[in-house]
């Protein structure tokens, strides 16, 4: 067993269910089954373990979404979040939950947390890259805008309800953007 992905795996699902600090090391160190020591011996600090969770996160998501130039990358984008949030969650975005309790007190972790956020929007920008200048900085910022409030409009309308509405204007802005 790689503890190490498992101390990772337990803290993900904790901090996205009671949050950072909330969660307790004890608590982490009971649900991945292993020591307080084993945990310290792979993550220094709650930061570290912290950061690395944020950092599997993004990469996992971002290993769902098609690669930009794809000519369904973005209605990709809001495949991936729907699935994810089925089997994840909808109790909104990691991200910002990190932001949040890190922006006041540790920089580092809410430079990390927006850092997904800017990531996100610039692979949106690449997904639109039909057009050029203005045309092409509104249209992925729509899109983007969709994206972020679809993790929002999951916690009232559902995750595949959310994502389905926000894929279909995305596709929308994508189809007049064509039109001469």
């Amino acid at each position: 067993m790689n503890k190490q992905q498992d101390i990772i795996d337990a803290a993900e699902r904790l901090f996205y269910l009671n949050g950072f600090h909330a969660t307790s090391t004890d608590r982490i160190c009971s649900e991945a089954n292993v020591s307080t020591r084993t945990m310290y011996r792979y993550f220094p600090s709650r930061e570290a373990l912290t950061a690395a969770v944020l950092t599997a996160r993004q990469e996992r998501f971002f290993a769902a979404l098609y690669a930009a130039e794809h000519p369904h990358a973005i209605s990709q984008i809001f495949d991936a979040m729907s699935a994810w949030m089925l089997e994840y969650g909808n109790n909104g975005c990691l991200f910002l939950k990190a932001w949040g309790e890190y922006a006041g007190e540790d920089i580092a972790l809410a430079e990390q947390a927006m850092a997904y956020r800017h990531s996100m929007r610039a692979y949106i920008a690449r997904c639109v890259h039909k057009l050029h200048g203005e045309e092409k900085v509104a249209l992925a910022d729509a899109i983007w805008l969709l994206f972020e409030g679809a993790l929002t409009s999951a916690l009232i309308l559902g995750a595949v309800n959310a994502s389905e509405a926000a894929k279909a204007a995305a596709l929308q802005l994508l189809h007049l953007s064509e039109q001469p």
